[in-house]
């Protein structure tokens, strides 16, 4: 787990460190060692991730992040062959999370009106048990939206998957891939 959680940070690090052409002396954010950060390397941080930084401890958790992705690369880290299978399947993982908001997640929305028809059809669901008071809709309602939210996404994801296992043709070989689970969940050595 240990390795898994370096090699991710890892991966984070090199989209925000890809190597820049020399900038002019006083234009960097930050030099750490001989490399300058530049706020080109900031904003090449991927939206998704941009709020780590944000806040307190922002910039700390930046600067160690550059500390220790320099440190990996000392130690030849990006050459391991377990890091470079785990950065294939990482960009995998990528290309399918991009893919799905692209397809998806982008597309769902909810409306207040389906919030207040869902809460007014279910208020049941908002009781207290101890006093049968029903809670208010503007006491619940972001809770809600992201609930229905979820349902719509989920309902739109297996769609699409249904599409596409009908467009891609699926076929599963059950023996192998009951022997392929088994060896996955075999204990590592």
């Amino acid at each position: 787990m240990r390795k898994l959680f370096v090699l991710v940070m890892a991966f984070f690090l090199m989209v925000s460190c890809a190597p820049k052409k020399e900038e002019k002396a006083g234009e960097y954010l930050m030099k750490i060692g001989d490399k300058v950060i530049t706020k080109e390397d900031i904003m090449a941080i991927p939206d998704r991730e941009r709020h780590r930084y944000v806040g307190t401890g922002g910039i700390d958790r930046f600067v160690a992040e550059q500390i220790l992705y320099q440190e990996a690369l000392r130690k030849g880290i990006d050459k391991d062959p377990e890091y470079l299978k785990t950065m294939e399947y990482l960009r995998k993982k990528a290309k399918i999370e991009t893919l799905l908001d692209r397809e998806i997640a982008e597309k769902i929305e909810v409306t207040d009106k389906e919030v207040i028809d869902h809460y007014n059809k279910n208020k049941e669901e908002f009781k207290v048990k101890e006093t049968g008071e029903i809670i208010p809709l503007d006491r619940v309602k972001e809770h809600l939206r992201q609930m229905l939210l979820m349902k719509k996404q989920r309902a739109a994801y297996d769609k699409y998957m249904e599409d596409l296992r009908k467009r891609y043709n699926v076929k599963i070989n059950d023996e192998a891939m009951k022997r392929a689970v088994e060896m996955l969940s075999a204990p590592m050595q």
